[in-house]
């Protein structure tokens, strides 16, 4: 199937922020045609002199699933999940200086690292045969069905709605995981926003009307660990983005068996 561009400009939405109005100044949409289609769209405030890019990797999950797929020392993202074989993916979890994670991993149905209990590490990736979702670290239970995990945070969205009390100072980039209630439907690259601000952005449906209603938002480790790849064998090269800083693991698409 053919690359799609379907763009609309200056739709306006208003966000709870201060008195700020954002608004969509342009989107893109784009159709791989292997079960992923890029979004992009830059929003507006007149509250604020910056320019925000939302891109999206939005899935059909009746054609891809997910991985964790680990970054070994001095490799990038885009070399550890193109050898791996994904077709997409982003940046994943939190580490430690020596390169130890924080939180839960699981990889190929086994655990490499434990789950911890902590404020920031509030949600866990789940991925089994049937299906990969955002569960809260309470709601977590280790099973003999259990593929992939990886332990991160914070919430940015849960019940569709902003969590409350999300760090308002620092715009970066940031890479989140949406889901609605049947499952991850996206990975994102946002920036530059606050926590606070990409969680408020996220909870608001006008300005995601091509989505399916966001039920939780889980952040990765961001800024300058920010990445989101696109494999060039499909035709949506233009999405890749690189991060600044290794990291040790990534979130990998690939084909559905």
């Amino acid at each position: 199937m053919p690359a799609r561009v379907l763009p609309f400009l200056l739709s306006l939405v208003m966000v709870t922020h201060g008195h700020a109005a954002w608004r969509v100044a342009a989107s893109e949409n784009r159709s791989s045609g292997h079960g992923i289609t890029h979004l992009e769209k830059r929003l507006r405030s007149d509250g604020h002199p910056r320019e925000v890019t939302v891109e999206l990797l939005v899935l059909d999950p009746t054609r891809t699933r997910l991985k964790v797929v680990p970054v070994a020392e001095g490799q990038s993202v885009a070399d550890a999940l193109g050898k791996s074989g994904a077709l997409a993916g982003v940046n994943g979890g939190y580490f430690h200086a020596d390169r130890r994670p924080l939180g839960i991993v699981v990889m190929e149905g086994r655990e490499t690292h434990g789950l911890e209990r902590s404020k920031l590490l509030s949600g866990v990736l789940e991925v089994t045969e049937k299906r990969a979702r955002l569960l809260r670290r309470a709601e977590f239970k280790k099973t003999k069905a259990l593929r992939e995990a990886l332990q991160a945070g914070p919430y940015l969205v849960d019940k569709g709605s902003v969590v409350a009390g999300l760090n308002a100072r620092k715009p970066a980039a940031r890479t989140v995981l949406l889901a609605d209630r049947h499952g991850v439907t996206a990975l994102a690259l946002i920036s530059p926003v606050t926590l606070a601000e990409a969680g408020q952005l996220l909870a608001t449906p006008q300005l995601f009307p091509d989505l399916p209603p966001i039920e939780r938002a889980l952040n990765l480790d961001g800024g300058s660990s920010s990445a989101l790849w696109v494999s060039p064998r499909i035709p949506l090269r233009s999405a890749s983005s690189p991060e600044w800083k290794r990291v040790i693991n990534a979130v990998g698409v690939f084909p559905k068996r």
